[in-house]
């Protein structure tokens, strides 16, 4: 046969629930109240920066974000997935015989004034699809250079309509 607990020790457990939700609601208060007096703006995620020779350093200002994301590269096709000994039509696009169209594609990329520029690392990678080789690129864009504008570019020249996953980091705030 089970006990309940005595008046007295409801009452302290009471007693701890209601010292438990003060205290967080002190906190909560206290954590709105911080963020208010440093006037809700953003922090910075990143702080992209230019040293000259003379080792001066340059902070770009507020304004800019980051976009990540794959392209295929010349060593793409041998490691695509067959089907029956077919590569499927919604991976035709990654089939390139050299890395000269992603060349092309950089090139493209810097047409468009709010790209201050890219980096291109080669990469192995595993998302949705199998496991192959490609470029994962890192490029720096003014933040009126949408999403929707690279993903435009992307698909017009890579002749995809497949989801193209991209990763945004934003240089929005303050340090």
């Amino acid at each position: 046969m089970s006990e309940s607990p005595s008046l007295p020790a409801r009452t302290s457990i009471l007693s701890v629930l209601v010292v438990v939700l003060i205290c967080a609601a002190v906190a909560f208060i206290a954590y709105e109240l911080g963020r208010q007096a440093h006037g809700g703006k953003a922090r910075r995620l990143w702080t992209p920066i230019v040293v000259t020779p003379t080792g001066a350093e340059t902070a770009l200002e507020a304004g800019t974000r980051r976009l990540e994301f794959w392209t295929p590269s010349g060593k793409t096709k041998d490691y695509l997935a067959r089907d029956r000994g077919t590569i499927p039509d919604r991976d035709q696009w990654e089939i390139i015989s050299s890395d000269e169209p992603v060349q092309q594609f950089g090139a493209l990329l810097r047409t468009n004034s709010s790209v201050l520029g890219y980096r291109r690392a080669e990469v192995w990678g595993h998302g949705r699809t199998t496991l192959k080789p490609g470029w994962w690129w890192t490029m720096t864009v003014m933040t009126n250079y949408s999403v929707q504008t690279f993903i435009h570019a992307y698909r017009n020249f890579w002749k995809s309509s497949n989801a193209v996953f991209v990763e945004v980091i934003e240089n929005t705030g303050e340090e």
